[in-house]
């Protein structure tokens, strides 16, 4: 008996799930197809039935990331609500602590911007474009000037951030983390903190 369409996009869902898991944690290519398989609890040849190769499961891994991280979750409050900043970069920057059950992008290894498949620096450059373009339509919102390019420089200062801090051991790790994220917040809320209402994001 043939599998209905709702068993393959649940099957395709595990396979994300698992893949989205792995993929943001270790990168590229730390991570092999009988691990993603094993993660999912499935087969390894059932992966074929959804993906052609390791790249092209990258690809939909980190759309399925970019969808599901917690800035991406919080569309429809912001819609009329203001963010507190402050609470979005904390979030990010807890990338040891963040959320297990829908993992961030922003764990991305940055090994992956620079990866000789095409198709992995799309998916990655897709994502990173994607938490730009948030973060630059919550700024636009808390009336700041050139909110796409502090927005950039913002994203591009917590990957960076989150890269050197792997290297560290503690407790140099969580001081490099506090420094760096009092910069940010300062940049960010220049001239507008004091004359906002924040939501913290949680």
């Amino acid at each position: 008996m043939p599998y209905t369409p709702q068993h393959k996009e649940q099957t395709r869902q595990r396979i994300l799930h698992a893949a989205a898991k792995l993929f943001c944690s270790q990168g590229f290519d730390r991570v092999t197809l009988t691990q993603i398989m094993k993660k999912a609890n499935m087969t390894h040849g059932a992966f074929y039935a959804h993906f052609s190769a390791k790249s092209s499961v990258y690809e939909a891994a980190m759309a399925f990331a970019s969808s599901h991280a917690f800035w991406a979750r919080d569309d429809k409050q912001t819609e009329s609500k203001e963010i507190h900043i402050k609470a979005l970069v904390a979030r990010y920057l807890r990338w040891s602590k963040n959320d297990k059950e829908h993992p961030s992008p922003l764990e991305f290894l940055v090994t992956d911007a620079a990866h000789k498949e095409e198709k992995v620096r799309q998916a990655y450059q897709a994502c990173f474009d994607s938490l730009v373009e948030r973060l630059a339509a919550i700024l636009q919102k808390r009336g700041s000037q050139n909110a796409y390019a502090l927005a950039e420089e913002t994203v591009v200062s917590l990957v960076g951030t989150v890269a050197m801090a792997r290297s560290f051991t503690q407790p140099l790790q969580k001081d490099f983390i506090k420094r760096a994220q009092k910069r940010i917040v300062g940049r960010l809320n220049v001239n507008h903190e004091k004359t906002l209402e924040p939501v913290y994001v949680m």
